[in-house]
């Protein structure tokens, strides 16, 4: 790996996806090109449709493109098979999106426990890193806590810190504060950026929120299959 050497943590180059409808081809994206590097939060906007989704789903190595490459840490994944994407993708990349997804049935320090303990952390070690992590979000008072306990923002923060359990490289996020109201959308990003700068991690954040896009490193637009800056 020469993440170190190359500066850049993910790179797609000329990503082409195409969906087909019938007889009909849909150019969803284009040649698309875009680098990621440690500690810096790139925004994602584009209208509805564009497909800010599909874009975050190839980078993250759960979707194929049809043409072009996605490389995670200098290393091209579009030959690997699909169990070295998956583990490729268990241990360098995070996820949020805009519905938290937590399992309802356990509680918030378990929640951000079980992608420790299925990446090989033992039950000690997985609890001790998921109270830390929640803690410095300040869920600290609510790790017995089940999801239908806590607000959405609480919410949100538990799948914040579950995407970062395993020390990934990359932080992918699709639309993470669509769903909360203004004041609770700030604390979210708030935590995100935070941890995002003290990891030195790299984030795309796809979002249609203009205020909280202008408050990060870079912005990219996707319109027409094709990424431009601002």
């Amino acid at each position: 790996m020469n993440r170190a050497a190359e500066g850049v943590a993910l790179e797609l180059r000329g990503v082409r996806r195409i969906y087909r409808q019938g007889g009909t081809k849909l150019a969803v994206l284009n040649g698309v090109d875009l680098a990621l590097r440690p500690g810096e939060i790139v925004a994602l906007l584009g209208p509805s449709g564009a497909g800010k989704s599909t874009l975050l789903h190839i980078a993250g190595l759960l979707e194929r493109p049809d043409g072009g490459e996605v490389l995670v840490d200098g290393a091209e994944c579009g030959s690997l098979s699909d169990e070295r994407r998956t583990q490729l993708r268990r241990r360098a990349l995070g996820f949020v999106y805009q519905f938290h997804h937590l399992l309802p049935e356990f509680s918030a320090l378990e929640n951000v426990m079980l992608p420790q303990m299925i990446a090989g952390a033992s039950r000690g070690e997985a609890r001790a890193k998921a109270a830390s992590l929640l803690a410095r979000v300040g869920l600290e008072p609510r790790l017995a806590h089940r999801p239908a306990q806590l607000s959405g923002g609480e919410q949100q923060r538990v799948a914040l810190v579950r995407a970062l359990a395993n020390d990934p490289q990359v932080l992918l996020a699709d639309e993470p504060t669509g769903n909360l109201d203004h004041a609770t959308a700030e604390t979210v990003m708030e935590s995100l950026t935070e941890i995002v700068r003290g990891r030195r991690l790299a984030a795309l954040v796809a979002t249609h929120n203009l205020d909280l896009a202008r408050r990060f490193d870079r912005i990219v637009t996707l319109d027409g299959g094709k990424l431009r800056v601002g």
